[in-house]
C-alpha cells in the first residue's frame, strides 16, 4: 500500500525532455523521479515488498522500467528508468551507498543514479545531491523513502 502525501499530481512535474542539452535533460528527469518517489508513504515488511511498492508508484505514473538489470557481471540494479539508476536502499551506510551507486555510474550505459534509502543518512544524500554533486560525472539523485504506519 502506498498513500502519497502530494497535495498536487506530482506527474505536473514531469520535465519536458527536449531541452537540447542531454546532460540537463537527464538531470530533469532524474529529479522529477526522487520527487516522485520521495511523495509517497511506503507500507512494507521486507525490502522485496518496497520494490514491490515503488513498482507501483512508477507503473501508476507511466514510467517504463525494469527491474534486477544486470549492467555487469558483478553489477544488477534496483530499478532501470531510461538510462537512469534507482538503488533501494532499507540498511547500510551512505558511504557504502555512494561507492555502489559510483560503480554504476562507471557504466557507460548509465546516464544518472538515484539512491532511494529508508535510512536516516537519506537526508545528506538528498543535501549532497541538491548541491549539484555528480557521481563520475553523471548526475546523481537521492531520496528518504518514507514509511506509512501500520
Amino acid at each position: 500500500m502506498i498513500q502519497s502525501i502530494f497535495d498536487v499530481d506530482p506527474t505536473i512535474f514531469r520535465p519536458d525532455t527536449h531541452t537540447g542539452d542531454a546532460q540537463g535533460a537527464v538531470a530533469l528527469r532524474l529529479r522529477w523521479l526522487a520527487t516522485l518517489l520521495g511523495g509517497f508513504r511506503y507500507r512494507y515488511g521486507s525490502e522485496a515488498q518496497l520494490h514491490d511498492r515503488l513498482a507501483e508508484v512508477l507503473g501508476a505514473h507511466n514510467c517504463a522500467f525494469q527491474r534486477e538489470r544486470r549492467l555487469d557481471a558483478a553489477s544488477r540494479v534496483d530499478f532501470w528508468v531510461d538510462g537512469i539508476v534507482i538503488e533501494v536502499k532499507v540498511g547500510g551506510t551512505v558511504g557504502a551507498a555512494l561507492r555502489q551507486a559510483h560503480r554504476y555510474a562507471m557504466c557507460p550505459e548509465v546516464q544518472g543514479v538515484i539512491i532511494a534509502s529508508t535510512e536516516r543518512w537519506a537526508a545528506e544524500a538528498e543535501t549532497m545531491a541538491r548541491d549539484g554533486r555528480t557521481l563520475a560525472g553523471k548526475p546523481f539523485g537521492a531520496v528518504c523513502l518514507l514509511r506509512q504506519a501500520l
